[in-house]
């Protein structure tokens, strides 16, 4: 629903993540005997559970309170995180929340109370990004890498607006402490553009390309004790792991990846990195039933550990299954185009095809809420479905991502302008996309440009505006010298002479 000023809301939900072992340097700070495996997943189901309860007889305050002690007892659970959230956000939508008095009762101490508060801070004041990074240093500092993930991120979307090179510089020390090292290169480039002379900086950002590179390779896979590079046991073991990690394979290779990750597997089917393994084996060889295969596995995986990833996964390799069949049966209408049957079939797999993207994509909002990469794209599917209310309002959000922020302003414009009525807030909405725009002449710029121009020509005719009618003859005639036959132009700029000259007649 439309609600205010081009605002549309509804409530978000929280992110789900896996579990991590705490940092043992807690102890350091005073965490006594939890630092050397004293926290209890046993003594944290006793808060999580009396929490719930509280929680459900809205005494929310209580709830908050008894989530952030039983994250005392197991600072990685993903339940007690996920309720704490779900408590304080209600409490949020109830009132102001008194964060002092509930601070009172936090029973955690050194490192753990440092992020309880931080925690509770964060959840009351969910628009401040020094909270939102005050939240990640202390969860970094427990070694909570996904929660570090997930609250600097959220720092990160909030500072775009205000950016600040310390801000971003302290956001780079805070993934790379969580070897978040893609993370770390977005900050440190961010920081990097408020300051370009900075040399030591760019050293640091090159350092982050490396270990981005290197993660992304998989040369720092845990797949047990000693991680990667201590398990190579002999050089049969070596030769199947560089083979696993080239980047062209022989059908030989792939089949043999495949038999070995396979027997790693079902010798330990609850061991992560041999579902990982298995999962990509299966996907890299690609024959009969290996593609079906591994969204078993995954669905598997994530209905046994919970664990987000195995289920967005699983949806992935299902919608590279439904755009297989969408382009062997394009293939098929491209050589009888004349077949209306195939041609219908296409249009109905292409719309499973959105429809699953959507549900896929409405699952990751769900789990990362704070990743507007993800509301951008879910955005742009509710768009192809016409569904336009719902995409302006993950547009709205998503455009405070800086990568994407044009882009998002340009497709939340146009569902505005499909909207009816709403011309004026497709207008703000395009020029100031323009606005931000460094080559107005570029593909980009034209298309804003001619959007801009269609949503003058629209308020002119429905509202019968002189002014907004000239305004889009000049914008047309503009798009027009620079590429005469770009998309319907022509006979835009003439059917808005035709309306300049009917409202000058009166």
């Amino acid at each position: 629903m439309l609600i205010g000023t081009y605002t549309i809301r509804r409530p978000y939900s929280v992110a789900l993540f896996g579990k991590k072992k705490v940092d043992g340097d807690a102890d350091k700070s005073g965490d006594g005997d939890k630092a050397s495996g004293g926290f209890s997943p046993e003594k944290a189901k006793v808060f999580f559970d009396r929490a719930q309860t509280l929680h459900e007889s809205t005494n929310y305050a209580y709830a908050v309170t008894l989530w952030l002690n039983g994250l005392a007892q197991d600072p990685s659970s993903e339940d007690g995180f996920r309720g704490f959230v779900d408590s304080v956000t209600t409490l949020l939508e109830n009132g102001k929340p008194n964060a002092k008095e509930i601070s009172k009762s936090l029973q955690g101490v050194g490192k753990i109370h440092k992020y309880q508060i931080a925690l509770l801070n964060w959840g009351v004041r969910r628009s401040d990004p020094a909270v939102a990074l005050k939240a990640a240093e202390a969860a970094s500092g427990l070694g909570l890498q996904q929660q570090t993930e997930l609250l600097g991120r959220a720092a990160m979307n909030l500072a775009v607006g205000k950016p600040k090179k310390d801000f971003f510089v302290k956001l780079l020390d805070v993934f790379a402490a969580a070897g978040a090292f893609e993370l770390a290169l977005e900050a440190g480039q961010a920081a990097k553009k408020l300051d370009p002379s900075d040399g030591p900086l760019d050293a640091r950002l090159k350092e982050m390309m490396a270990q981005s590179a290197i993660r992304r390779g998989g040369f720092e896979e845990n797949s047990g004790a000693g991680g990667f590079r201590n398990n190579i046991r002999d050089l049969d073991k070596q030769t199947l792991l560089e083979n696993q990690d080239a980047i062209v394979k022989t059908e030989d290779v792939k089949e043999r990846l495949v038999n070995d990750a396979m027997a790693a597997y079902e010798a330990n089917p609850n061991d992560l990195p041999s579902i990982d393994r298995y999962g990509k084996a299966l996907l890299d060889r690609a024959a009969k039933g290996d593609e079906r295969r591994a969204m078993t596995l995954f669905s598997k995986a994530f209905k046994d550990t919970g664990q987000f990833r195995y289920r967005q996964r699983a949806g992935e390799v299902k919608i590279r299954l439904i755009r297989n069949s969408v382009r062997q049966i394009q293939r098929k209408v491209e050589a009888a185009p004349d077949n209306d049957e195939l041609k219908n079939k296409l249009a109905l797999y292409q719309r499973e095809l959105v429809g699953t993207e959507v549900e896929e994509l409405q699952a990751q909002v769900e789990a990362y809420p704070t990743d507007l990469g993800i509301k951008f794209e879910l955005g742009k599917r509710y768009f192809a479905q016409d569904k336009f209310e719902e995409a302006i309002e993950l547009f709205q959000v998503a455009q405070h991502d800086a990568k994407n922020r044009i882009a998002v302003m340009n497709i939340m414009g146009q569902s505005f302008l499909k909207l009816g009525g709403w011309e004026d807030a497709a207008i703000d909405t395009f020029r100031g996309a323009l606005g931000e725009m460094p080559d107005q002449n570029s593909d980009l710029g034209m298309e804003l440009r001619y959007y801009l121009m269609c949503s003058l020509s629209d308020k002119a005719s429905s509202a019968r505006d002189l002014d907004a009618a000239e305004e889009a003859d000049k914008l047309a005639a503009g798009i027009a010298i620079q590429k005469f036959n770009y998309r319907d132009i022509r006979d835009r700029r003439e059917a808005v002479k035709g309306l300049i000259a009917e409202l000058k007649a009166g």
